[in-house]
């Protein structure tokens, strides 16, 4: 009856949490981000990027940490939104 319940259990999470998960963290050098209200847009930017699941972004290192799918968007998609909102943003390495 264990052995029964811990497969019921690895299974669920196994659907819960997929292996085949694609999501992935950046950090991005921003460095026109000067002021305090900068990362509040950069967030707004590059988090209505369909697929972009957190992005934190501070001004006092001019960087941004972004979460996303990599299935459903790009790293462009999310250079391209910051670039829009006044911020050009170039992944660190």
């Amino acid at each position: 009856m264990k052995a029964k319940i811990a497969a019921w259990a690895m299974t669920g999470l196994l659907v819960a949490n997929p292996l085949w998960a694609a999501e992935q963290t950046v950090t991005f050098d921003i460095p026109g981000m000067y002021c305090a209200s900068c990362p509040f847009i950069v967030e707004a930017a590059m988090g209505a990027v369909q697929g972009v699941v957190s992005v934190t972004a501070d001004s006092s290192t001019r960087t941004a940490v972004v979460v996303y799918d990599d299935e459903i968007t790009t790293l462009d998609a999310i250079e391209t939104a910051s670039a829009e909102a006044g911020y050009d943003a170039f992944p660190v390495e």
